[in-house]
């Protein structure tokens, strides 16, 4: 499971590191914007896993059965530092790669 939402986020912070580089380079989005939107969307995987977990237990508070597995339980904390590390180092890059990127003159 962990593999799967590493691969998830890589995707999905390679897609928006592309889109929102060229938005800064056009002219479109100011870097400052640019980073701050990049951190939403790098951070967005990390706290997925810590959202579903947080439901679950709800769940099973309510309905008085186990939603979530033992193995899930133990993992989720592991997967949420993963994400969040992964999110963390990336995000720099990003906000260092704006700060050296320049506007195309038209």
């Amino acid at each position: 499971m962990l593999l799967f939402f590493l691969a998830g986020s890589v995707a999905l912070q390679v897609w928006a590191w592309r889109a929102l580089v060229r938005r800064v380079h056009t002219g479109t989005l100011s870097r400052l914007a640019a980073a701050g939107r990049y951190a939403l969307w790098a951070f967005l995987p990390a706290l997925l896993p810590i959202a579903v977990f947080f439901a679950g237990v709800g769940l099973e508070e309510w309905l008085g059965m186990a939603v979530i597995s033992e193995s899930w339980a133990r993992a989720t904390p592991l997967m949420a530092l993963v994400l969040f590390a992964l999110a963390s180092l990336v995000w720099i890059g990003f906000a260092v790669r704006c700060a050296l990127l320049r506007r195309e003159r038209p």
